[in-house]
């Protein structure tokens, strides 16, 4: 699936397919594999104005 996150400033950030996309109680965790290794990103709450996700699995938006 295919996440794009709002944030309150106006800017956004988009994450394909292959990242791993979770919603926890402190905000929204990106996992994804770069080269050899991963990287790991949280996103908390208080900075996320939306999140839409899109793909076969889910078609959803979250608006905080």
């Amino acid at each position: 699936m295919q996440t794009h996150v709002l944030f309150i400033d106006g800017t956004s950030a988009e994450f394909d397919e292959q990242a791993e996309v979770k919603l926890t109680d402190h905000g929204v965790e990106i996992t994804e594999v770069e080269g050899d290794g991963k990287v790991r990103v949280l996103f908390p709450w208080g900075r996320i104005e939306k999140i839409t996700q899109r793909g076969l699995e889910v078609g959803a938006s979250y608006t905080f």
